[in-house]
């Protein structure tokens, strides 16, 4: 074939463009239809029925998204003998007739920005969301199989590697898995049976090497001692970035690819399961690439229940919005001390026959005893000699984390006042003595404010203990006479609590919680150093700053931009797109809430039948908030969720 030939009596050949697997790629002129194609040869090889059923499954493919603007068109198929003379019976090579993408592979570009390269990973990554519906893993995404028409739009190339996923019946025929080492993800290498996870790493390990001009694999010739490989002398660049590849080596340069590096971080997993899927992949490079900066960003507001309230999102606290009361006890344990919960065969905490008792008076624990079943909405009383005589008191036992017990009083018409209950590590202030008491508990005043009333309640010994907390937002409408109808409210929750205590440790609840709930898990343990401190720059990642009550959650601080990482468990109704973006995290269904200056993600674990019958969830809340970039914020917390996720127990 030469410059100027006619082929298939309709193709004017110009000039060669490339090379592909069974020779060289042609730019053509379509005589017909006056436009520029690509002509890609595909000789048979093999047995022929079985090499023609693979073969066409790439122009099948392709045919499957000709109407996908990140997807190459194919036009045609045709068939020529191996003389090349005309077309017709026992053809032995197929010519892929396909759209003419000028700017060539982008194996040939030098590197680019992280926000070029995040636009057109955004763009590939909607192209791999459609294949992956269909049950179609493209296998070998790298920089050579992408291209740039004339205006800059990326197109994927090259079907020859498509697997067919999930026992999904699409056009594609499955054979041994082919990829490029060094973009394959480490389950492609290993020869395990490719999934759309494999693709989201090639993607994430091309946008890399197109920032940087090289994968993240590392130079070849360096020693890599600290993966653990041994010294083999001899071994060629090829051999040595397989056996990288089979490890999911991978070594990033965070301030080369700059914000994409929490993005790439998340992608380059070498679990498949903690890696996001690749509409999530599509929102958070586009966040990057600033096209869509104020994607998902919403302002929080007040949710509607099932039952028609409306409750402060669980953000509050941390953005110091909304009124507050807050009450605190300082309960201190008994000179005999110590838990009484056993450890089930998952190494999880589980209460003794003592501890679940329900009667209420276990034997040498402290007030609380084990926080896994205590029975704080105990401590309230919604009759009219406590809360009730300020409104209709009803006690909402579905909301936050294990360690609180809320109750809504209604004032009203639309007013009302949130109360919650909750425990967290405390202890009585050494120079302070109590205002008053209430039999042996010591009652603590703070000056009050318009918009909160603060109170704590310690007993008469000194000792280190569990600070109950109770705080009060105004939930809808308005609170008449501010502080001191706050401050009422804050006596009488503290009289009642107080009555309770001065009776013995905290009643245990009447069941305790189902075995495959999280308040049984531990919270600080879903994320550790490692996860940490490759998503967080500056986090102090071995010690949390705070670690809440039965570790239900942990929080961490960072020396740079302010920046603080928070992962706990809460309770509410299911979160829905309503209340932000949709997305799937290591296989469990999330949302992601973000504003200014924070974002939350919000991991739903298991779904159950709360008070009143209404459908409740059980979550996992992961929050990164800081002085950065909302987008940045949002990749950061997503990464982080999705590792935490991923060691979720297993229902």
């Amino acid at each position: 074939m030469r410059r100027g030939d006619e082929f298939a009596g309709r193709y004017v050949l110009k000039e060669v463009i490339g090379a592909g697997r069974s020779g060289d790629v042609w730019l053509a002129h379509d005589k017909v239809v006056g436009q520029d194609v690509a002509l890609k040869p595909e000789r048979i090889e093999g047995d022929r029925e079985t090499a023609v059923r693979r073969l066409l499954g790439e122009p099948r493919a392709m045919a499957k998204f000709r109407d996908h603007p990140h997807v190459v068109t194919l036009f045609d198929v045709v068939t020529v003998p191996e003389d090349g003379e005309g077309s017709g019976d026992g053809e032995d090579t197929y010519w892929f007739i396909m759209e003419y993408v000028p700017g060539g592979g982008l194996d040939r570009e030098p590197p680019m920005s992280p926000q070029r390269a995040a636009r057109i990973g955004a763009q590939l990554a909607d192209a791999l969301a459609a294949l992956h519906q269909a049950g179609i893993v493209h296998c070998d995404i790298k920089p050579a199989n992408i291209g740039l028409t004339g205006r800059g739009t990326a197109k994927l190339l090259d079907f020859g590697a498509a697997h067919r996923a999930g026992g999904t019946e699409t056009v594609t025929a499955n054979g041994p898995s082919s990829f490029t080492p060094a973009y394959a993800a480490p389950e492609l290498a290993r020869g395990n049976i490719p999934r759309p996870a494999s693709d989201v790493f090639c993607l994430g390990a091309t946008l890399y090497a197109l920032v940087t001009g090289s994968p993240p694999r590392g130079n070849a010739s360096d020693g890599d001692d600290e993966h653990g490989q041994e010294e083999v002398d001899g071994q060629d660049t090829e051999r040595l970035t397989h056996w990288k590849a089979e490890r999911g080596v991978v070594e990033m340069d965070a301030e080369a690819v700059g914000p994409l590096y929490p993005v790439l971080t998340a992608m380059l997993q070498r679990d498949p399961r903690q890696r996001p899927e690749a509409t999530e992949v599509k929102r958070l490079l586009a966040a990057v690439a600033g096209s869509e900066q104020d994607a998902g960003e919403r302002t929080l507001e007040d949710k509607p229940t099932g039952s028609g309230r409306r409750r402060l999102p669980l953000l509050a606290a941390a953005l110091g919005v909304s009124a507050a009361l807050v009450l605190g006890l300082v309960l201190l344990p008994d000179d005999e001390g110590g838990d009484t919960h056993a450890t089930d065969q998952a190494g999880q905490s589980r209460p003794t026959d003592d501890a679940s008792s329900g009667s209420g008076k276990v034997s040498g624990q402290s007030l609380i005893g084990d926080p896994r079943t205590a029975d704080l909405c105990t401590l309230t009383d919604t009759t009219a000699r406590g809360l009730g005589r300020f409104g209709e008191a009803q006690v909402d036992v579905d909301y936050g984390n294990f360690d609180r017990c809320d109750v809504l009083v209604h004032t009203g018409g639309e007013n009302r006042i949130d109360v919650s209950l909750d425990l967290r590590p405390g202890s009585r202030p050494e120079s302070s003595q109590p205002d008053r008491t209430i039999g042996s508990i010591g009652i603590m005043e703070e000056e009050p404010a318009d918009d909160e009333c603060e109170l704590k309640l310690v007993p008469e010994r000194s000792a280190d203990g569990i600070l109950v907390g109770i705080r009060v937002n105004v939930g809808d409408g308005t609170v008449t006479g501010g502080a001191a109808t706050l401050c009422a409210v804050a006596d009488s929750a503290a009289q009642s609590a107080a009555d309770v205590l001065n009776q013995g440790p905290v009643p245990r609840r009447p069941e305790n919680y189902p075995k495959d709930s999280l308040a049984w898990s531990n919270a600080c343990d879903l994320l550790d150093a490692k996860a940490l401190s490759s998503v967080v720059p500056g986090i102090k990642a071995d010690a949390p700053a705070d670690i809440d009550v039965a570790k239900w959650g942990c929080e961490w601080s960072s020396d740079v931009d302010d920046l603080e990482t928070e992962v706990s468990f809460i309770r509410d109704q299911p979160k829905t797109a309503a209340d932000g973006d949709s997305i799937r995290l290591s296989g469990y269904d999330a949302v992601v809430e973000a504003e200014d200056d924070t974002c939350s993600v919000f991991v739903e674990y298991r779904q159950y039948s709360g008070a009143n019958a209404e459908t409740a969830a059980e979550m996992l809340r992961l929050r990164v908030d800081g002085k950065l970039p909302t987008a940045e914020l949002r990749s950061m917390a997503t990464a982080l969720a999705r590792s935490a996720a991923a060691k979720l127990p297993r229902r």
